[in-house]
């Protein structure tokens, strides 16, 4: 097939009822066959003109027929109160048995009129659907071409995404953005069956949390029953280490996920929640700690406890150092790429927070370079503040997606939104939105080149120190808005608006 320019300048052509962009008849039968496009030949526009040219005939019959049923809806009426009367009761037999026949005649004109009507009106809606069809088309070939409903969204998503898929085939970017739309739709319809399937188990729980806890399930486990009850065991199996029920449920979501299994899980946590809190990690905050170091298991066995003190003299947020610790790269590196992180956040005038320090700590966990970095993320920071009083950790989240530029993350946000909002409702904008963040996180869209669109992280390479999941299995930090929270895992205090902390977006891939 041809490439998408010509795909895009075709379909642009008819938004814009002008096409001078000509396609081979065999592409243009894809474009109809994907149903982007509807197509009629010169006889058939005509025949349907002349069909259409039929509307006022059409409605002027449906006025007049409209009266005559209001005239017999009357008559039946008055006639209806006239038979059951009191004084109906005295008239004689034969005077009796005229009038109940000519109501009953009269009831079954009004019958009629009211099923024709209908009809008529039936036939008078599907000649305006056509005309509003043939509105929509343009002269193109000797025949005519007009946009579907799927076609106007796929012109705008290949709006933004025109500077790097010009010249591939379409049929490659249409195979891959529509392997898009089904993992997007699949993962909200599993995502919905694990909160109907927590909803009653998790009740002293938001819904918004439930919610983005069963999209990180829906991403692990395809088998609702099995995770969800996986999850369950592995939250009461957490009760008696924790009294914070937002560490309780992230930790249980990343036992869950772990490949070892719950037996074997539970006491590994217990051993790392006592170190991690020997480490100056206080109780309120240990064992989400504990549970990322359970996380990033090495491969001969050990934690990353052994590099969590330096994460912990450099950042007071202490999910922000079990996150830095986690990944296989030297102290030294990391320190650097948050220290620049942060010092950008503060110079666009953010003051020290929690937000910061998650923000930071998570894109220097990204492939992206911090060259540059800054005006994708304006961007997206400025398009999420449509939706969020406090929007830098989704920015910094959707930021890091490595293979998006900006306005097709925001693009393909927009399009998670919408999947997720028909499943989810009744939910807040902000929460719908911060859904839609963990459903995208993670999603690798290259349309050059065979690459599996929904992998997340690229894994570690594995080596003989390296982390045994390594960052594939990224549990990040994910808002759910309720206006504003008390931080429960930071020592940097005080109240951190805009997010509760959910563990979320490892699971894709």
């Amino acid at each position: 097939m041809t490439n998408s320019q010509a795909v895009y300048d075709f379909l642009s052509g008819i938004r814009n009822r002008q096409v001078s962009a000509t396609l081979a008849p065999e592409d243009l039968a894809l474009l109809q066959q994907m149903n982007l496009v509807q197509t009629l030949a010169a006889d058939q526009y005509a025949a349907a003109q002349s069909e259409v040219a039929s509307l006022d005939a059409s409605r002027a019959a449906i006025a007049q027929e409209d009266q005559e049923r209001d005239r017999l809806s009357y008559v039946v009426q008055q006639e209806d109160a006239k038979t059951h009367s009191i004084r109906f009761a005295f008239e004689g037999h034969d005077k009796k048995t005229a009038a109940l026949q000519q109501e009953a005649q009269d009831r079954a004109a009004l019958q009629a009129a009211t099923g024709e009507e209908a009809t008529r009106e039936q036939q008078f809606n599907q000649l305006l659907a056509k005309k509003s069809f043939l509105d929509t088309l343009v002269p193109s070939a000797g025949g005519y071409v007009g946009l579907t409903g799927a076609g106007l969204v796929e012109l705008r998503d290949m709006t933004v995404r025109m500077y790097r898929i010009s010249d591939v085939p379409f049929a490659t970017y249409i195979q891959q953005s529509q392997q898009i739309d089904r993992e997007l739709n699949e993962l909200s319809d599993r995502g919905a069956q694990y909160a109907a399937s927590l909803a009653a188990p998790l009740v002293a729980y938001d819904r918004s949390e439930v919610w983005a806890t069963s999209l990180g399930l829906a991403k692990l486990q395809p088998n609702v029953a099995q995770g969800a009850q996986a999850l369950l065991d592995a939250w009461s199996a957490l009760h008696h280490l924790t009294s914070n029920e937002e560490n309780r449920l992230m930790s249980a979501e990343i036992v869950t996920a772990v490949p070892q299994g719950l037996d074997a899980s539970i006491p590994q946590l217990e051993e790392l929640e006592k170190e991690v809190r020997h480490l100056g990690v206080p109780k309120e905050s240990s064992l989400g700690v504990a549970s990322m170091m359970l996380l990033g298991r090495r491969q001969d066995g050990t934690y990353a406890t052994s590099t969590l003190p330096s994460f912990l003299q450099m950042t007071k947020s202490y999910e922000s150092a079990a996150l830095l610790a986690i990944v296989n790269q030297p102290i030294q590196d990391l320190w650097q790429k948050f220290s620049t992180l942060r010092g950008l956040f503060n110079s666009w005038g953010f003051s020290a927070s929690e937000d910061v320090e998650l923000a930071s700590a998570f894109l220097s966990l990204s492939e992206l370079p911090v060259q540059g970095l800054d005006t994708k993320l304006g961007i997206i920071t400025r398009g999420m503040g449509t939706y969020l009083q406090y929007p830098l950790v989704a920015s910094a989240i959707l930021a890091a997606i490595p293979t998006l530029e900006a306005n097709e993350t925001l693009s393909l946000l927009e399009k998670a939104y919408e999947v997720v909002g028909r499943r989810a409702m009744p939910m807040s904008e902000p929460e719908l939105i911060c859904l839609a963040v963990r459903v995208i996180h993670g999603i690798r869209d290259e349309t050059i080149g065979q690459l599996d669109t929904t992998a997340a992280a690229r894994a570690v390479p594995p080596a003989p120190m390296g982390y045994m999941y390594g960052p594939r299995f990224f549990f990040v930090p994910v808002i759910v808005a309720h206006g504003s929270y008390f931080s429960t895992f930071s020592g940097v205090g005080g109240v951190h608006p805009g997010h509760a902390h959910v563990m979320g977006g490892g699971f894709a891939g």
